[in-house]
């Protein structure tokens, strides 16, 4: 018997194509993690992380995947209030994901300088009033008068090659982000292997 998922030892059949796949971006997730650690390069082991993020999102991705295809007894907005108390930083890996991908993509911090950066879009929209919006070193501050409105989507504050958490005010690193997602998913993959209804693929 496997003590954590994914262990390469397990033997065969081969099991549910989706159970497969949270399996093994697990394994990248330790793999990528095994591998900054012992990384002497600052800007290689922040690739590394960073590799590491994407196959942690990939994991919540795909147990997504299984509630849309009707193979868990929940929907994807259930699984996610769910995911949020259970996988630490959840939200930060959402946006880290993102906005690396999808949006002008994150470089390694510069040991030269001192870098912050909002990362939006915000949208300020002023209406018989303000909106103001400040990023002092503590995190953002949003401030509205009258009828006006900020509006976010999936905003990213960094700081040094680490990501401003909004729930905890904290900035944290990507080494803390991915360490802290290998620890928690053993019990979410335990869970959603033991809750998920095999696929017509399986054998």
């Amino acid at each position: 018997m496997t003590t954590q998922p994914g262990n390469d030892a397990e033997p065969w059949p081969f099991p549910d194509p989706r159970v497969a796949g949270v399996r093994e971006h697990y394994q990248r997730v330790k793999f990528f993690h095994a591998l900054a650690e012992r990384c002497p390069h600052p800007a290689h082991k922040f690739r590394l992380l960073l590799a590491g993020v994407y196959s942690a999102r990939a994991v919540v991705e795909l147990i997504f995947e299984a509630a849309d295809q009707g193979q868990i007894n929940a929907t994807r907005e259930d699984l996610k209030a769910h995911l949020c108390k259970q996988i630490p930083w959840y939200d930060l890996i959402e946006r880290v994901r993102i906005h690396d991908f999808h949006r002008f993509g994150l470089v390694p911090p510069d040991p030269r300088c001192q870098v912050m950066m909002q990362r939006g879009p915000v949208k300020l929209r002023a209406r018989k009033g303000a909106a103001i919006y400040r990023v002092p070193a503590t995190g953002p501050e949003k401030v509205t008068t009258g009828n006006s409105e900020i509006q976010e989507q999936r905003p990213l504050l960094s700081g040094d090659g680490k990501f401003f958490d909004d729930a905890t005010r904290q900035y944290v690193s990507l080494d803390q982000i991915v360490r802290d997602f290998v620890c928690a998913a053993v019990d979410t993959i335990r869970e959603f292997e033991k809750n998920l209804r095999p696929t017509s693929q399986s054998t």
